[in-house]
């Protein structure tokens, strides 16, 4: 029972969350001319796309390989800004469980089994060793990039392919952000720990213009792809991809997240 509990936790964490990087060239593709660029207008275009709304709601795929099982599954996404995040997860059309997160905790109703889990947020950090709070996994979520080290330590190169490269490093995490060279939206973030060989990979692809709320379009990535690797956790990875026609922003819905009282709470 306790390993069906740690996929469910774990699937919690890949959602809104190459063993090392690859070296990038520095020599930038002929005929993309970013040589005026500094770190400081980069970090103002990646501001700029930032995606700033007060509720998302969706359906997703999502292909989880890892311990203690590979399983796909289907989930219902619903999140409302700095206060909860809500999943339905799915398996051939039946509820098999549901996840709440709020700034302070994460609870896990397991329908197969009849039994719950109920944890202070901190514990998923704890457990998996990746740096998490409520606005972390906001920013996941949404696509927006996520920031572990300082960003006055950042560097700036260009890859042979010609994407913006932006590094960081301090006495704990590596940092590698990969950009698109003509618009700024993030394609991958890479966190890495060396004296841990800890590391957390996120790819950002498909991306599709959508309409905010302003009535200004935006770049929305519609397939993200999560790799962790540590040695609590071993190798996981999680492909999530969101169905465009299921995608609304801005529009409430209610958030229900009951747990039957006969249910037994497990560690």
């Amino acid at each position: 029972m306790k390993s069906i509990h740690f996929f469910f936790l774990g699937l919690t964490l890949t959602l809104f969350a190459c063993h090392t990087a690859k070296k990038m060239s520095t020599t930038p593709t002929p005929g993309v001319d970013n040589s005026a660029l500094t770190i400081s207008s980069v970090l103002l275009k990646m501001q700029g796309n930032n995606l700033d709304f007060e509720h998302m709601n969706g359906e997703a795929g999502v292909d989880y390989k890892g311990q203690p099982v590979n399983i796909a599954v289907s989930s219902t996404v619903r999140w409302r800004r700095d206060s909860v995040i809500w999943m339905n997860v799915r398996k051939l059309g039946f509820t098999v469980a549901r996840i709440q997160v709020t700034h302070d905790s994460v609870f896990v109703v397991n329908y197969l089994q009849g039994n719950y889990v109920a944890k202070n947020l901190s514990y998923i950090e704890q457990t998996f060793g990746v740096p998490l709070d409520f606005s972390i996994l906001q920013d996941v979520l949404l696509g927006n990039p996520v920031f572990l080290t300082e960003k006055d330590k950042l560097t700036l190169e260009k890859s042979v392919d010609g994407d913006v490269i932006l590094r960081g490093k301090d006495n704990r995490w590596k940092a590698t952000y990969k950009l698109d060279a003509t618009n700024f939206a993030v394609k991958e973030m890479l966190f890495e720990e060396p004296a841990t060989n800890r590391f957390l990979k996120i790819g950002y692809k498909n991306y599709a213009k959508v309409r905010m709320p302003n009535g200004l379009q935006q770049n929305f990535s519609y397939l993200r792809t999560i790799e962790v690797e540590s040695s609590q956790t071993g190798k996981v990875s999680v492909q999530l991809e969101i169905e465009a026609e299921s995608l609304e922003i801005n529009v409430p819905k209610n958030i229900k997240f009951e747990i039957p009282s006969h249910y037994e709470r497990r560690d």
